[in-house]
């Protein structure tokens, strides 16, 4: 019987070796061994540990709080203990980067001024008072000769008056609640009063939440519903889907296309062209995201929203991961150009084709 390279391997090694291997860090395997940690009992080399929590905290994306887990167990590592092995400024960016009720920040693109949509209150006690205040208040800006009348959309607004006063909700149903409270306060305001009161509206039920995710969710709902923000630096308006200055009552695209046009710098007109192929409008947040190759399955790196690249619906059986079944947007272009691609876990039978007659040309 013959003896496979990796047993001759293994048997050539004696219970020294092994011990050798013991004594070494998890992650370099050469290093001794300088740290234990105190859960897992893993063990590293503080150089090799000291990498692995940087390359973490750098790259982390979105607006969710990253854990940092050992890198053998996949255990949970507090921060009291993995940050003794790094530099301050490591740990001040992963405190900057992953705050419990983190806001989306937009930069003006004139000033360079951060543009903060959404902060969170500490304020706790008295928050639903002031939404039930502004719900008050803009059913008294309607004129005298409709306060008291019984449309269907004072019910709807009063319903909700009676309902937070009540505080009868639980956290778990803020976000759903917030849009089709929204959708109420809107038709309302359209249809009753010309002052504006949504947007306060808005920002003072974000209060209500005090599970950090959900303040999450509803702030990206908040900024679906209010795209635009005035520079508090140069009093700009600026979209905060796209990033560039307002554009009311026209798409994303369609404003990056006619600023193309005015655009004399090649490096902005490059980046600006380049976002016109490669840039889609998340369907929960609407802000615009990046992709330029992958597959079609996307998670938004802002709402964290899984959803089809190709249809732009929430993904689904019915959206494959090269070729969705959902949309007619297959062009030539696209179907040759995934040919050579196949589902996740499925063989290209024509590319092992394709192996298989140029093998028996070479015989």
């Amino acid at each position: 019987m013959f003896e496979t390279e990796e047993s001759s391997v293994a048997s050539s090694f004696g219970e020294d070796d092994m011990d050798l291997f013991l004594d070494r860090c998890s992650i370099c395997f050469d290093a001794q061994l300088d740290m234990c940690l105190e859960f897992c009992r893993d063990q590293y080399c503080v150089d090799c540990f000291q990498r692995y929590i940087t390359e973490v905290v750098k790259s982390s994306w979105g607006l969710s709080v990253t854990p940092i887990s050992c890198p053998v167990c996949n255990e949970s590592i507090p921060k009291r203990e993995w940050s003794q092995y790094v530099p301050q400024h490591i740990v001040d960016t992963y405190d900057k980067f992953n705050k419990p009720y983190r806001s989306y920040i937009r930069t003006c693109p004139h000033c360079e001024t951060d543009i903060i949509p959404c902060l969170h209150s500490s304020e706790k006690p008295s928050n639903y008072r002031l939404f039930c205040e502004l719900m008050e208040n803009m059913l008294q800006a309607c004129p005298k000769g409709e306060r008291h009348k019984n449309h269907t959309e004072h019910i709807a607004v009063k319903r909700w008056i009676t309902i937070y006063k009540r505080q009868d909700w639980s956290d778990s149903k803020l976000l759903s609640l917030y849009k089709r409270i929204m959708q109420d306060v809107i038709v309302f305001e359209k249809s009753h009063i010309k002052e504006r009161f949504a947007h306060q509206i808005s920002l003072a039920y974000m209060d209500l939440c005090e599970n950090p995710e959900i303040w999450k969710q509803v702030q990206f709902a908040h900024i679906a519903l209010f795209p635009d923000m005035k520079c508090s630096n140069c009093k700009v308006s600026v979209c905060l889907h796209c990033g560039y200055d307002s554009h009311f009552n026209m798409e994303c695209k369609e404003s990056m296309s006619r600023i193309v046009g005015t655009l004399t710098d090649k490096d902005m007109m490059t980046t600006v062209e380049w976002k016109l192929q490669h840039s889609r409008q998340c369907p929960n947040c609407s802000i615009m995201i990046n992709r330029d190759e992958g597959c079609n399955k996307v998670d938004c790196s802002y709402c964290g929203f899984c959803f089809c690249w190709a249809c732009r619906s929430s993904w689904s059986e019915g959206c494959g991961f090269y070729r969705c079944s959902n949309t007619a947007e297959n062009t030539d272009e696209q179907e040759n150009s995934s040919q050579d691609k196949t589902e996740l876990g499925v063989p290209n039978i024509k590319r092992i084709q394709a192996r298989l007659v140029v093998n028996m040309d070479l015989d």
